[in-house]
């Protein structure tokens, strides 16, 4: 495996698990149920694709990178309690954006290994992430709608009558 090849397969596993350890620090913190599960479906996807690379770099003796996985349990960590504090919305843009940044990473990698052995996990790999970027992605723009119709609903719940402007001009041409 050439050096270029194995530097992209160990930016992946890097990224890989900082995204398993920022996603673990969300599960924690939520109670939409639909949100938890998700995490945990990609989490466990995750998993499964930092493990393959764990075995590709053990089969062809590569070294592992061992201080990856503490600093991205501190850095998912940190990340994920910072961006707690700005909702599921903002937790579900920043997974979007990490999962857009291995899917470039994914797309080189089926590009050059078009005759390779590995093309098979890479592209089962990569839809995984395109998967995972468009859920969250779409998860994203449903709870900002969320946000808008409660908004909008707290609005007119608090608006008195006399208040509105149709209410207001009704009763002048009366």
């Amino acid at each position: 495996m050439d050096e270029k090849r194995t530097a992209k397969l160990k930016r992946i596993y890097e990224l890989e698990n900082l995204q398993i350890h920022y996603y673990q620090s969300q599960l924690s913190e939520s109670d939409d149920p639909i949100f938890n599960k998700a995490l945990f479906k990609i989490v466990e996807a995750d998993k499964k694709h930092a493990e393959f690379f764990t075995e590709l770099f053990r089969e062809h003796n590569i070294d592992i990178p061992l201080i990856t996985a503490s600093i991205a349990d501190i850095a998912g960590s940190i990340i994920g309690e910072a961006i707690e504090l700005a909702g599921q919305e903002n937790i579900c843009k920043i997974g979007f954006a990490l999962e857009n940044q291995m899917l470039e990473i994914y797309a080189d990698l089926v590009e050059e290994n078009l005759n390779s052995d590995l093309l098979d996990k890479l592209i089962d790999f990569k839809i995984d992430k395109e998967f995972h970027a468009l859920w969250l992605q779409h998860y994203a723009q449903y709870l900002k709608h969320q946000k808008s119709q409660k908004s909008y609903s707290n609005n007119l719940i608090q608006d008195s009558v006399e208040d509105h402007p149709t209410v207001n001009m009704n009763v002048r041409l009366i």
